[in-house]
């Protein structure tokens, strides 16, 4: 199937380049995109007034290149934490952009998000800015003719991309997984099934200590905010901190629409998280997560 991909990475001569020599990719243009003119100029984009980003339109083949695959190489190709900047370019026409075509590219956008951001703060990185926007509202404007494959009618030409150097972690192989994990434990955080109430092995267990994803352990929940709801899972009022999970919007059981708890390192399903159900708790929340998708380091 053919899909097409939106980003934005500085200066799109030598993102499109890059992007065009990926085995899978069928065509790429630049362009602008994300403005309040239309049709705008490469002149009038440069003064940064009419608010668009230097964009890489890629056109790609699903059976040949993911847009996962896609990600990676945006995420490395330059520095997403410098805002509005990438070199010595500087101007919010080279803002680091993602604009997604699908609720999918969306998640999985999100997702390499969370992964890389873990992996360059290691290194010293601050905050990733790339802002991600759905394309649905946004007119893409093709650039110049004289823009278009730069770098393949000037060799030599410019190609600025200030990249972090810190390659994209590798991502969890489901096969590997399957082999590692019970059967129930692959279901829950893989496929997002969720176990029989009342069978979990902490549903109702106080021991201290920390609950890390069975995955990659990291660090998600801690007992002292952990309490005994009666629903027949592990209950708690807030994880360690906001960014160790992702929250998904859940249309599964539609018309009813529930939140979707994901952790944020790996991606595996942990559960669902409710509010406003007046628990005697400090957040009015209830994070009920499948026992099988944690593991209970004590303390």
């Amino acid at each position: 199937m053919v899909e097409i991909a939106y980003f934005a990475t500085g200066c799109f001569w030598g993102a499109e380049r890059r992007f065009w020599s990926l085995h899978g990719v069928l065509e790429t243009s630049v362009g602008y995109m994300g403005g309040s003119k239309e049709d705008p100029t490469y002149e009038e984009v440069c003064t940064g007034r009419t608010g668009h980003a230097e964009m890489v339109q890629v056109t790609f083949d699903q059976e040949k290149i993911s847009y996962e695959e896609l990600l990676k190489e945006f995420w490395t190709m330059h520095d997403p934490t410098t805002l509005n900047a990438q070199g010595n370019d500087i101007g919010s026409q080279y803002r680091s952009s993602i604009y997604t075509t699908s609720e999918a590219q969306n998640e999985l956008a999100t997702k390499t998000r969370n992964l890389y951001a873990k992996e360059i703060s290691k290194v010293g990185y601050g905050e990733i800015v790339t802002e991600i926007l759905p394309a649905t509202n946004e007119k893409y404007w093709p650039a110049e003719e004289y823009h278009q494959k730069y770098l393949l009618k000037n060799p030599n030409g410019y190609d600025c991309h200030s990249s972090t150097g810190v390659p994209f972690p590798a991502m969890l192989d489901d096969d590997e997984l399957r082999a590692r994990l019970d059967p129930l434990s692959f279901d829950v955080l893989r496929r997002g099934a969720t176990e029989r109430p009342f069978t979990g092995e902490y549903v109702d267990t106080e021991t201290v200590g920390v609950y890390k994803c069975k995955v990659c352990s990291a660090e998600l929940f801690r007992s002292d905010t952990k309490f005994h709801s009666g629903c027949g899972w592990p209950s708690f009022y807030a994880p360690t901190k906001e960014d160790a999970v992702l929250l998904i919007e859940d249309r599964s059981l539609a018309p009813r629409v529930r939140t979707e708890v994901r952790c944020a390192s790996c991606d595996s399903h942990l559960g669902h998280v409710f509010e406003g159900e007046g628990y005697d708790v400090p957040t009015d929340q209830r994070w009920c997560i499948n026992s099988v998708s944690l593991l209970l380091e004590t303390k």
